[in-house]
């Protein structure tokens, strides 16, 4: 690969193509600043167990401040990140290149360049939450299909919803399952109780006899009392099953030790030491979740992207009142699933065996609807601001930080890695949940200011030059040739 400047002498040299869509910058800095208020939590300390204390709780202003922004961000700005994402697909293959190059092979290696800056972002820069590996995935395995038409495009978000939907009530069947296993071998322990009291009953009364057993007797009895203790032990399949469901009603709760021991690990000053801690949950999400889930759910937002971008969403061609309809009215349903996702997840962790025993679905099951109706509803209200010319100056800023998503996510994770971790200044766990959204204010703004003077002076972010190099194997310019100025002789 050569990163050897190749732009002849005298000539003009190659600027990045000029086919953006203000509509796609913008929506791409709220989704960008919108993620990290829920990456926040798992940053900062305010752990999936010490959220479901704050639910099984007073219902105070903790409860109040998570259910709000889980309703309003969690899982929804990601999602409209995967929506942008979408129509990328189809703008880049679409675009015109700065080397001969087909489409199609420029995107592959995009893909894999991303995929690289994933595994990067998660294991060196230890943030499990990475995102990047999974988008270059899917965005590997949808590319194919960015000529279908827009129905076409619309039919395979709803299967990949639908299939993602199906997804949750698998792992509730799985729960449901585990559950009745669970009671099975309970039953099972009953029956040793009781036949235990039954022998210990028994050889009470033979004891108080006034007859004397015989040698032989008494020997042959210890002997069948002691196979029937020996029967009386669970199997160690038994076990597993039992230990499984109280696994999963315990994951439910706050466990004091558990959460202690986890910000013990993450404020050690040993860089090493926390990259050993956090290696299951990246390697969970960048494996298991992905194939289990996270296809299903990132191609249904995609896929959607890319729809709308068929149909003139993001070129703004429906008329105002059509986006501010369209809005309101999904982000109405979205926020109606979200309340009864809520309701019924305060059930579930009030007590699980319950929840299991009366309800055919997930408290989850309607989740990965609500997530979709939310980012198309909060997409479709900026594009009705954007059409009627409101808060324009709000809308430049956002596009410049969204013009430079790429190099603005990681940033976050390294300001977040390095403030809470314990090689940097080690607030993991030391903040409360209301204190956490002050530090994501001021991340916000910071880059909003940095992407604006950034922009001032270059084409692209770094990270997002570093990326177009990468992929064309060419070193391409980036910084803007200013103007020369000229003077008039003063007479």
């Amino acid at each position: 690969m050569s990163l050897l400047p190749s732009t002849p002498s005298g000539t003009a040299p190659a600027q990045p193509a000029s086919n953006r869509l203000l509509s796609l910058d913008v929506l791409r800095g709220i989704a960008l600043l919108g993620i990290l208020v829920i990456s926040i939590w798992e940053f900062g300390g305010l752990s999936s167990a010490e959220q479901n204390y704050y639910r099984t709780g007073t219902h105070g202003g903790n409860y109040k401040l998570l259910t709000t922004v889980s309703i309003l961000f969690e899982g929804k700005m990601r999602a409209l990140f995967a929506l942008v994402f979408g129509a990328g697909i189809v703008l880049f293959m679409q675009k015109k290149h700065p080397v001969p190059i087909a489409p199609a092979d420029a995107w592959i290696r995009r893909q894999l360049w991303l995929m690289v800056f994933g595994v990067f972002n998660a294991f060196i820069l230890l943030w499990p939450g990475d995102i990047l590996f999974q988008y270059g995935v899917v965005g590997i395995l949808l590319f194919a299909f960015w000529r279908l038409p827009a129905r076409g495009l619309f039919i395979a978000a709803i299967l990949c919803l639908l299939v993602y939907c199906g997804k949750q009530y698998w792992n509730y069947t799985d729960d449901k399952k585990d559950y009745k296993k669970f009671l099975a071998v309970k039953a099972i322990e009953k029956k040793f109780k009781e036949d235990s009291t039954g022998r210990a009953r028994k050889d009470s009364l033979d004891r108080t006899k006034d007859t004397v057993l015989l040698k032989d007797t008494l020997v042959k009895n210890k002997l069948i009392d002691s196979l029937a203790r020996k029967n009386d032990t669970l199997t160690k399949k038994q076990a597993e099953e039992k230990g499984k469901w109280e696994g999963t009603v315990k994951s439910l709760k706050y466990d004091t030790a558990g959460a202690k021991a986890d910000k013990k690990a993450m404020r050690v000053a040993s860089y090493g030491k926390v990259s050993k801690h956090l290696m299951p949950r990246s390697q969970n999400k960048e494996s298991h979740w992905l194939y289990r889930i996270g296809v299903w759910d990132i191609a249904s937002m995609m896929f959607l992207g890319m729809a709308l971008l068929g149909i003139g969403f993001f070129h703004q061609r429906l008329s105002g009142a059509t986006y501010l309809l369209v809005g309101l009215l999904l982000v109405a349903a979205g926020i109606a699933l979200s309340c009864y996702r809520v309701h019924y997840n305060n059930i579930r962790l009030a007590d699980y065996a319950k929840y299991v025993e009366q309800r055919a679905l997930p408290y989850n099951q309607f989740f990965p609807i609500e997530k979709m109706l939310l980012a198309t509803g909060y997409a479709s209200l900026v594009m009705w601001l954007l059409r009627m010319k409101i808060l324009k100056g709000l809308w430049e800023l956002l596009a410049q930080t969204g013009r430079m998503a790429f190099s603005n996510y990681f940033l976050q994770t390294i300001f977040c890695t390095f403030f809470f971790y314990g090689y940097g200044f080690g607030y993991f766990g030391r903040l409360q949940q209301w204190e956490l959204y002050f530090i994501v204010f001021e991340i916000a703004i910071v880059q909003v200011v940095f992407s604006v003077f950034w922009l001032r002076y270059y084409h692209l972010g770094p990270v997002e030059w570093l990326w177009r190099c990468l992929v064309y194997r060419k070193w391409l310019p980036n910084k803007i040739q200013q103007p020369e100025t000229t003077y008039s002789p003063v007479n």
